[in-house]
């Protein structure tokens, strides 16, 4: 009983630490969004993706790894469904933070020119 009661407890904080690191990428994403918006409007390319948008992307991919770790550390040895799903869905969000940092450092870069003409 006790052991099931921390298996799930564990797998509660995997959870929680994939779903943190997906939303701060998806932040970061939404930073470089807006950024693509705000350049196209104003035909300003030197405008910059904010700093705080690089951070959250940074702390996206390093709290989704730990959940990978975590997740190998604990549940390495088990083949259980559940840790499988968690273990895939773990993996598609490091890959995903990992995209979203790689594009914040593409995208950031002033572009010149913006609008011809």
């Amino acid at each position: 009983m006790g052991e099931s009661r921390t298996s799930r407890r564990h797998q509660g904080l995997v959870l929680g630490l994939v779903v943190a690191g997906v939303l701060l990428a998806t932040i970061n994403a939404n930073a470089q969004a807006e950024l693509i918006r705000r350049r196209q409007a104003s035909c300003d390319g030197s405008l910059a993706l904010p700093t705080t948008a690089y951070v959250l992307g940074f702390v996206g991919l390093v709290v989704g790894a730990v959940a990978l770790i975590l997740l190998i550390r604990w549940f390495g040895h088990s083949r259980q469904p559940i840790e499988l799903i968690l273990f895939a869905t773990a993996t598609a969000a490091v890959i995903f933070e990992l995209f979203a940092l790689v594009t914040a450092f593409q995208e950031g870069r002033p572009v010149h020119p913006m609008c011809g003409g």
